[in-house]
């Protein structure tokens, strides 16, 4: 099989892996834009095995643009089947650029959900009424199975919202919960669970409390965000695994990686992480964050 092709068909496993590396993160938004909401959560057991696939990705990748880029040796021009003038005219599906538009493709793929809630835009706020009462607003906290990521966050979030009468929603799918603010008069408890269980994800436990305003719940949260230094990031594949092994933390709000920079940009809620937690998690994945933070 001659370099070329080697090429072409690694790109083809790349991308692929790609695809299967996302399909959790993926599949809540096509199944929102399909209106098929029960299958949000088909793929969710695939979370786990989602970092291996990503280094596949990357090694499959960049094992074809090595092929791709290589210079073939005599050996190899020597037992070339293909006339001269064919061999300098290669194919599209065998070029540098068909390549480069797959490697784009997968990496945007890889990176779908820190973007993801692009795809989600909130109900209009119909819910909210004039004559609201505080003796009429429950808190509801739900635990949730299924969810492994952001774009499982905002599609509970999206059905929640979409009920008249529920105020607000926050979800987080590391704590596997949703916290839902509701008018007991406009929406029923069991037409929230209802809404949610209908995206693919279920509600396995309910707890329904009386509102308070001392309630820290959707109150300001306070972010911070700092810029660390970091030694010993070669590559995209040290970025994902840097942002992976902060994101695992509580109260992380946004991460942004660079091994070419050698830094990590990341936005987090003073009042659940401390920098000196998020150091600790960057050290641990062998990197090693080398000077004090910057605040911005």
């Amino acid at each position: 099989m001659s370099s070329t092709n080697l090429s072409t068909k690694s790109a083809g496993v790349g991308l692929f892996a790609a695809l299967v590396a996302s399909l959790c993160c993926i599949t809540p938004v096509f199944s929102l834009l399909a209106g098929i909401g029960g299958i949000a959560a088909t793929f969710s057991w695939m979370e786990p095995l989602r970092p291996y696939l990503i280094a596949m990705t990357i090694g499959v990748l960049a094992f074809a643009w090595y092929q791709k880029l290589r210079p073939r040796t005599d050996e190899e021009i020597a037992c070339a089947c293909e006339p001269a003038d064919e061999a300098k005219k290669p194919s599209f599906w065998q070029s540098k650029k068909f390549l480069g538009i797959v490697t784009v493709f997968a990496l945007i793929t890889l990176a779908f959900p820190s973007y993801s809630y692009l795809f989600y835009n909130q109900p209009t706020q119909q819910n909210i009424v004039a004559d609201l009462q505080e003796e009429n607003i429950k808190l509801a906290t739900l635990k949730i199975d299924g969810m492994t990521c952001t774009s499982c966050e905002e599609h509970v979030k999206h059905a929640g919202l979409e009920l008249k009468g529920v105020l607000e929603v926050d979800v987080s799918y590391k704590e596997g919960m949703a916290y839902v603010k509701y008018d007991e008069k406009l929406v029923t408890i069991d037409e929230i669970i209802t809404a949610i269980n209908t995206t693919g994800y279920k509600v396995v436990d309910t707890q329904v409390t009386n509102w308070s305003a001392d309630n820290q719940l959707f109150k300001h949260v306070n972010y911070n965000t700092i810029e660390v230094t970091i030694k010993g990031m070669t590559c995209s594949g040290c970025e994902e695994h840097v942002k992976h092994e902060v994101n695992n933390l509580e109260g992380i709000s946004e991460v942004n990686a660079s091994f070419e920079k050698g830094n990590a940009v990341i936005k987090y809620n003073t009042d659940k992480v401390s920098e000196a937690q998020i150091e600790e998690a960057i050290n641990k994945t062998g990197y090693t964050v080398v000077k004090p933070a910057k605040k911005n």
